[in-house]
């Protein structure tokens, strides 16, 4: 009887202790302060990967990590947007500038710079975007590649995806037929993916340009503009990129292209290979219909 007894009270305790759930326990505090310091820095993909590591190191916290994290990204918003409402335009801008140069003497002479910068400021309702880029290449006496480009493109935000946009921008590539070129472009964007791996952004509208060929001829023509920006953060330090678009519908179309992986180096500087290709349709007689340009840079992020 006293066996039953004993048998019967093991059972039932045994089926408690499965039958209860996991009690939720807080992270520790070196963990708390690494995601803190994480959501700090502004990074997004490392923020999101210092969670998923502490996530994984203290399962039973997976609730509270998740809760601090969504607290961290709320605070910080609210934060962003009340410092955005007191700023002026020429305040709370961000970018990179980049850099890369070679020189070869003897036997074959070569040079070789390549220099940009982008500028972002992205407020309540308006985003701004400035992009400058140069580059240049001269082997044994001849210049091989002369490409300059400025634009200026400002978003207002309808929701978190949609937005429209106007374009301004001027280039010259006499390489690819043309001394210069104006583009005035209006248009919608939306924002297919927006998460700390990926953001994919697409647009569109009609595009106004006026382009003074090498040949010496001018022509003024309406285009469809098409254009994507794809950015991978593969981990919290290496980053893919693809820009690229293309201009159709007038007498000479355009496609263009640059494919870049990003990987910090030390602090804000990074190294970066690119790849650019763009492509003339109807170029002056004697000139390539695709030119590309590969490019080994530093870049300094502020």
């Amino acid at each position: 009887m006293g066996r039953r007894v004993f048998r019967r009270i093991v059972l039932i305790c045994s089926f408690s202790a499965f039958s209860l759930p996991v009690l939720a326990a807080p992270p520790p505090e070196p963990i708390v302060r690494l995601i803190t310091e994480a959501a700090r820095s502004g990074n997004a993909a490392l923020l999101q990967s210092t969670a998923d590591l502490a996530k994984k190191t203290y399962p039973a916290s997976t609730a509270e990590i998740d809760g601090l994290v969504a607290s961290l990204k709320a605070n910080a918003e609210t934060t962003r947007i009340a410092r955005a409402r007191e700023q002026g335009f020429f305040e709370g801008w961000t970018g990179e500038g980049e850099v890369g140069a070679s020189l070869t003497t003897g036997t074959s002479r070569n040079t070789s710079i390549a220099v940009g910068a982008k500028l972002a400021k992205d407020g309540v309702d308006w985003r701004h975007k400035i992009i400058a880029l140069e580059d240049y290449q001269r082997s044994n006496g001849n210049t091989t590649a002369d490409r300059s480009l400025a634009s200026y493109e400002a978003d207002y935000k309808f929701s978190g995806r949609l937005f429209i946009l106007g374009l301004l921008q001027w280039e010259q590539d006499r390489f690819a037929g043309f001394n210069r070129r104006f583009t005035e472009s209006l248009g919608a964007g939306y924002s297919l993916v927006n998460t700390p791996e990926f953001t994919w952004q697409i647009s569109g509208g009609p595009a106004w340009r006026q382009t003074r060929f090498v040949s010496r001829k001018t022509d003024s023509d309406l285009s469809g503009r098409l254009a994507t920006d794809f950015l991978w953060n593969i981990t919290p330090t290496t980053a893919f990129s693809e820009d690229g678009g293309v201009y159709v519908g007038g007498s000479d179309n355009t496609y263009f292209s640059t494919t870049a992986v990003t990987s910090k180096i030390l602090g804000d500087i990074s190294a970066r290979i690119s790849f650019n290709v763009t492509s003339e349709s109807n170029p002056p007689p004697g000139i390539e219909k695709t030119n590309t340009i590969s490019r080994f840079t530093l870049v300094y992020s502020f």
